[in-house]
């Protein structure tokens, strides 16, 4: 069995580690032989104290044929539960600390838990705390397997993975065998050596040991069967490595109950044992343990099952126990959990503290280079090949040549070799006498830090650097990097790769500048990348194309100097004209105000005694009528006729409404003379509310409700302000403008609302007066239309930018609200507004601006002076 181990244990795991497995398997059998002969047989089968260990049979002399018998069948069970561990840990243990765990095992782990399971079976009269107890392992699923594993397991924790077997961001990677015919001959010498292993068990040779043998087969094949056929399925292929681990999990299983049960029993035993055995794999790998041969699976998972199954199908007759069916799977999960506390626990704090000192885990460049030569110093001919590979990898010398060995696959390999660097170095020759007599600078760099590793002689030209001193130099140092563009490298050499062409700036060794336009391309090969610059001084190519831009740039300052005179000129025009119309309305409206007044003061000074002379008539004809009830015929079909009592309820009716349009007109004529303040065009103190009333007075048509127009809604919120100081008609002009483009808006957005089928909504106007920190006046102007885009609103101000169609508008009048609030009374004026939302004007303007021109008056002299 120790030579089925071996052969299984290195056809699983690669070459570069198989001749360390094979020296383990064999140093673990010499070890384990030599310690459970002097400590680990005497604590096993030695005389029991209260069924915890023996006493005795240390250093045991083997004189007589049947303890040596005895000693030696024992022994072989040993040396398996140890090797069981060499395979789990193969490709990561350090021989030594591999040693170290062999002698734990050895001559104290697994002879302890022997003794409580087996102590006294040479006798007949088992004495062990187990044993004792009735619990059955017949040829040591538990005791041999089962202990192996757990120590396995132990060992894995803190060993942990290989390289390579559990990435980060990967799925898991399967590390292939190096030679599965010599794992499947491995498996045929262990399944042979099991006969021996279940049979000899019965120490005698005897009428059970045809059965046994029997029951041993054909549960190693129901394993193998079931555990290919369900692989099969999922892989779509019978992979070796399942074949081999569903046999020995099958064998695994009948080891404890080979001799109580029956034929039929035993193949669904070992085939039950390879589906545990399939299951605990999958455990291990979603809890990313890399066991390298499955050993914890096959021995642990099977070894579990098959102790289990003495209780579920051992006949109690060869059993032998005395116990019912129920107690004996109690005591059968005793000696499990047991078996699991004892091996995994102890195993692991005694390899925590081994490791404490001699750590158990090879290097990470041990690991890779192969324990066979980091181990063991056991070269090959594949290892030299792979240090010529290696070395030329180094130090990039194609001349190397890797030595052939005649006769030998390697030595072919070596030969085919040579053959690809001999056409390889042709090739890069001739390159070379390309790159060396090209004229553009040409260099190749690695992508990762940007270091230089060829440059041609025209490189060295340009840049003035000699060609050893441009390898090893970064990229970045021939041309002229921002600060934020050297942090972002590979953003700056994605953009050159995909820009072909790019002129930059470049640096020669003493410092200078120059114009220099680089061809950025990358090259790959495998997971090998590098990039290829090439390099051309167009200096004197930029110095015409300067020249040329120079005189370009001259034409176009010239002409945008005078697109700019222009629009200042049209600007102007347009100020004049606005000016001049608004003068001469101002002029036209206080004339048109000044010829009303008269007439109406006329009309409405002689309504009042029209009024009183018409109350004494009446009084005095109802008088006549108290007196003289009965007048003449002729009087009362007059007075019938035009209805006496009618006539003087309705004609006073009439004198006072006449009165109340009076007063509406000579309302409206104070506030167009308001309005216009021919009489005001200097600074003069004036209350604004009066100048907002008036212009609301003017424009209380359009506020109305009017066929599809609903009405505009006036809400103020007046402070209490003082007179304060401006030009009353240019800010009732500032009034009118703000307000109008209000109402225009509403209109426009209650048409867009009806021809899409919108009910029409509340329309409002707010007016709010502040009076801020007994310095500044704020009017507040807000509405609840449409809103204004930000793009809209960034134009707001400038000259002749309108929203409305041809015929609506100038788009003068936000521009010269603007010149009066800031340019004539010192203020402010901004918009906010967002779509949606409504748009609000806020107007700023200082108390005393009389003062304020005085300051800068005074100011302007003193700088002149």
């Amino acid at each position: 069995m120790q030579a089925g181990f071996m052969c299984l244990e290195s056809g699983l795991t690669r070459s570069k580690n198989s001749i360390n497995v094979a020296a383990k398997n064999l140093a673990d059998f010499a070890v384990s032989a030599l310690l459970f002969w002097g400590i680990g047989f005497g604590l096993m089968f030695g005389s029991s104290h209260l069924g915890w260990l023996g006493t005795n049979n240390f250093w045991i002399n083997l004189d007589t044929a049947k303890i040596t018998a005895f000693f030696l069948f024992q022994v072989m069970f040993c040396s398996t539960s140890v090797t069981i561990v060499s395979g789990a840990v193969a490709e990561r243990m350090k021989f030594s600390a591999y040693l170290i765990l062999v002698a734990l095992v050895s001559g104290l782990i697994y002879p302890i838990f022997g003794h409580w399971a087996w102590n006294g079976v040479d006798h007949g009269v088992l004495a062990g705390r187990l044993g004792f107890l009735g619990f059955v392992d017949f040829a040591g699923s538990t005791v041999v397997h089962s202990i192996g594993a757990w120590v396995s397991l132990a060992a894995l924790l803190l060993i942990g993975s290989r390289s390579g077997r559990f990435p980060k961001t990967k799925p898991p990677q399967k590390i292939h065998s190096s030679n599965l015919q010599f794992s499947v001959l491995g498996t045929m010498l262990l399944w042979f050596g099991w006969l021996g292993f279940n049979g000899g068990s019965t120490l005698a040779f005897n009428e059970q040991v045809p059965h046994i043998m029997a029951n041993t087969v054909l549960a190693g094949a129901g394993g193998m069967v079931l555990a290919g056929g369900l692989n099969w399925r999922k892989r779509k292929a019978p992979e070796v490595e399942t074949l081999i681990n569903g046999t020995l999990a099958g064998l695994v299983a009948i080891t404890a109950c080979c001799h109580a049960v029956t034929t039929p029993i035993a193949v669904i035993i070992g085939a039950t044992g390879a589906a545990v055995m399939l299951l605990t794999e999958i455990l291990l790998e979603n809890l990313r343990i890399d066991d390298a041969v499955g050993a914890v699976a096959v021995h642990g998972g099977a070894g579990v099952w098959g102790t289990l199954a003495v209780g579920l199908f051992g006949q109690p007759e060869l059993l032998g126990t005395g116990l019912d069916r129920y107690a004996q799977i109690g005591v059968q999960l005793l000696g499990i959990f047991v078996g699991f506390g004892w091996g995994f626990g102890l195993a692991y704090l005694l390899l925590f503290l081994v490791n404490r000192i001699v750590p158990l885990r090879v290097s990470v460049s041990e690991e890779k280079i192969g324990l066979n030569i980091s181990e063991h110093r056991a070269k090959t001919e594949i290892y030299d090949l792979f240090q010529v590979m290696e070395k030329q990898a180094q130090v990039y010398d194609l001349s190397l040549r890797a030595p052939v060995e005649p006769f030998t696959e390697v030595g072919l390999i070596a030969e085919r070799y040579n053959a690809v660097m001999d056409a390889l170095e042709e090739a890069v020759t001739r390159t070379e006498a390309i790159v060396k007599t090209a004229m553009n600078g040409i260099v190749t760099f690695n992508g990762k830090n940007l270091e230089i590793t060829t440059a041609n002689p025209s490189a060295a030209t340009i840049f003035s650097y000699p060609i050893e001193q441009l390898i090893g130099m970064s990229i970045h140092t021939l041309w002229k990097w921002h600060d934020d563009q050297i942090e972002d490298q590979d953003k700056i050499l994605h953009e050159l790769l995909k820009t072909g062409r790019h002129e930059l700036v470049g640096c020669r060794s003493d410092g200078s500048q120059f114009a220099l336009e680089a061809t950025v391309t990358q090259a790959k090969s495998g997971l090998l990348s590098f990039y290829t610059a090439t390099f051309q001084d167009i200096s004197q190519r930029k110095q015409a194309e300067e020249a040329l831009r120079q005189s370009k740039t001259r034409l176009k300052q010239k002409n945008k100097e005078l697109e700019q005179a222009l629009q200042e000129l049209q600007q102007a025009q347009s100020h004049l004209i606005q000016s001049e119309k608004m003068s001469s309305l101002g002029q036209m409206v206080a004339g048109i105000a000044h010829e009303i007044n008269n007439p109406v003061s006329f009309i409405y000074g002689n309504i009042q005694p029209a009024l009183s002379y018409t109350q004494d008539l009446l009084k005095l004809l109802e008088l006549y009528r108290n007196h003289y009830p009965q007048p003449q015929p002729e009087i009362a079909d007059y007075a019938n006729e035009i209805d006496i009592d009618f006539l003087k309820l309705d004609y006073l009716q009439l004198l006072k409404s006449m009165r109340i349009g009076a007063e509406r007109i000579r309302d409206i004529v104070s506030s167009l003379r308001n309005f216009s303040r021919l009489d005001e065009a200097e600074i003069k103190a004036v209350d604004l509310h009066e100048g907002i009333e008036s212009t609301l007075l003017i424009l209380q048509s359009r506020l109305k409700q009017s066929g599809d127009h609903p009405e505009i809604k006036i809400v103020k919120d007046y402070d209490k302000l003082p007179l304060i100081e401006c030009y009353p008609s240019q800010l009732n002009q500032v009034f009118m403008n703000i307000i109008s483009n209000a109402i225009d808006a509403l209109e426009e957005h209650n048409i867009q609302q009806i021809s899409q089928g919108i009910k029409s909504q509340q329309y409002q106007i707010k007016i709010q007066t502040l009076f801020v920190d007994n310095q500044w006046v704020e009017i507040h102007i807000t509405d609840n239309g449409p809103g204004m885009s930000k793009e809209v609103k960034s134009k707001l101000f400038d000259p002749f930018f309108t929203t409305k169609p041809v015929g609506k508008g100038t788009g003068l009048g936000l521009s010269i609200s603007y010149k009066i609030i800031v340019e004539k009374h010192k203020g402010k004026i901004w918009c906010s507004s967002e779509p949606n939302q409504g748009t609000e004007f806020i107007i700023k303007i200082p108390r005393l601006i009389l003062s304020i021109a005085r300051k800068l008056e005074s100011s302007k002299y003193h700088n002149k002076s």
